[in-house]
């Protein structure tokens, strides 16, 4: 099956982008991802099968300062563990982009919010975008007449990772933190900006054979939106791109039919809707679910084992690729045993 790529047809946005907005979407999106990347520890110790739900809406008047209706958290995930010890945990995730002499407290006041009200495990991590080394944000600490506290949280700070090592990383955050460092890196350079976001579309994203399609693209609807280009620079991009595309790999795709230029979420959503190998290519549940059903209609055996070798690959489990592609049991567990 031929690699399928999708160049988008570009938005012109300005330079106020809401990069916050962009590090949320993109954490939802790819949560085990995330959790894999910048808590190995507790990646370890969540049941994923249990599903994960996002509460940031939910507790959205819990968790508001009474200073100026300051939202606290940037991300509320609740996920249970896989020990069966405690039911669930708490993930609190702070997107931190400069320095901030109250930081520290407002992580605390979260956390006791948050255990005030649910009495369960919680888990906090920071993550510091900006490049400063003077953003180092202390324990936060309490002292009054023998009252005392200290309240630690986990830090992960852009200024101490190494390039080389994200380059060779295969998880997708690696390439979403290098683009973090490049947005501070380039922040007077619009031309060098130009240059590393060429490379992470071109080299990390749209001709790399090992990345999954699904981060490929919320990797590329993140990294156009966090790395802003005007609007030249964004025209010679697209042009660029499509010339390296149309040399390194057999199809491109473009909709005439969408005149204004959509998002790129919205574009793969139309373009998985033209049929099975874009749905399977894509490995989303709907475009594989349109795959599936065009596959089983072909009848062929060969296609069977080989639609029953991706499901397998995509986490699926015995007993229901068997039910999905109609193959028994133990066909399904000998295609498993020669992946």
């Amino acid at each position: 099956m031929g690699e399928v790529l999708v160049l988008e047809k570009r938005v012109i946005y300005s330079p106020g982008t809401d990069y916050d907005a962009l590090w949320k979407k993109i954490i939802s999106e790819l949560f085990e991802e995330f959790i894999l990347f910048f808590a190995p520890d507790l990646y370890e110790a969540i049941d994923f099968g249990k599903g994960i739900v996002f509460l940031e809406q939910e507790l959205h008047k819990v968790i508001i300062e009474h200073n100026k209706g300051k939202k606290i958290a940037d991300k509320i995930v609740k996920v249970s563990l896989k020990n069966g010890e405690e039911k669930y945990v708490f993930i609190h995730i702070e997107i931190q982009g400069k320095k901030d002499p109250d930081f520290s407290r407002r992580m605390f006041t979260y956390f006791y919010r948050l255990f005030d009200r649910f009495q369960e495990n919680i888990y906090s991590i920071a993550i510091l975008t900006d490049l400063s080394k003077s953003n180092n944000p202390q324990p936060f600490q309490y002292s009054f007449y023998g009252t005392e506290l200290t309240y630690r949280f986990n830090t992960y700070k852009f200024n101490e990772e190494d390039i080389p090592s994200l380059k060779k990383s295969t998880n997708p955050f690696a390439i979403a933190v290098l683009a973090g460092i490049y947005l501070h890196q380039t922040e007077k350079n619009y031309h060098k900006r130009y240059e590393v976001k060429k490379k992470l579309l071109k080299d990390f994203i749209l001709t790399n054979p090992n990345l999954k399609s699904i981060y490929a693209e919320a990797l590329f609807y993140f990294i156009d939106y966090l790395l802003y280009l005007p609007h030249e620079l964004t025209k010679q991009l697209t042009k660029d791109l499509s010339i390296n595309i149309e040399k390194e790999a057999k199809h491109m795709l473009y909709s005439e039919k969408i005149k204004e230029a959509p998002t790129f979420a919205e574009y793969l959503k139309t373009v998985r809707e033209e049929g099975f190998e874009i749905g399977m290519e894509k490995g989303i549940e709907k475009g594989i679910e349109k795959g599936i059903q065009k596959g089983i209609e072909k009848g062929k055996m060969e296609e069977k084992r080989n639609l029953a070798a991706e499901l397998l690959r995509e986490g699926f489990s015995v007993e229901k690729v068997a039910k999905i592609v109609k193959l028994s049991l133990d066909e399904v567990k000998e295609i498993g045993k020669n992946l």
